[in-house]
């Protein structure tokens, strides 16, 4: 797609035409998602960094100072979701090897009263995907909602409970 065609849909977009930003997920993903998978191997993790890359690049598309540039602007969005992806990971690594192993809570029950006290549909997908261990297409199928619902609620539920918990530090 052209440069100023690039810009004319962000144009469209930032104008209230927001289900034309379907039309960049179509035109970018599979660029979105190459730099997704160079460097995460879990493929659930590679759908979810995809899924932030975008909803990101919709929440912040009136940022963007160049629109002709949105997909080096969006391919930047997924390297940084990448290298938080990563340090997240590295990090709870670390805690992990640092507690030791009788100071541990049984397997994080406290957690869960947590996930509890979410909105139901939230909790639900968290219990179904953690604690059940099921794939994003088998919450998905229990459900009946699509596998692009779960990855959202998923994202959903997680902010809300981040947030949750972040409110109970204070």
């Amino acid at each position: 797609m052209a440069d100023d065609s690039v810009a004319a849909l962000v144009t469209a977009i930032r104008q209230g035409e927001v289900a034309r930003f379907s039309e960049v997920v179509r035109l970018f993903d599979r660029a979105v998602r190459a730099v997704v998978a160079r460097s995460v191997r879990d493929p659930d993790g590679r759908d979810e960094l995809v899924q932030q890359t975008f909803y990101l690049g919709f929440r912040r598309l009136d940022t963007l100072a160049a629109p002709e540039r949105l997909r080096a602007w969006l391919l930047a969005i997924a390297r940084n979701r990448v290298r938080d992806y990563h340090r997240r990971r590295a990090r709870e690594a670390r805690l992990e090897l640092a507690r030791p192993s009788e100071v541990r809570p049984p397997l994080a029950t406290w957690i869960w009263e947590e996930v509890d006290a979410l909105a139901a549909p939230l909790a639900l997908v968290l219990r179904l995907r953690y604690q059940q261990g099921c794939t994003y297409a088998e919450t998905a199928a229990r459900l009946d909602v699509s596998v692009a619902t779960v990855r959202g609620r998923l994202y959903e539920a997680r902010r809300a409970l981040r947030r949750r918990l972040k409110e109970e530090q204070r």
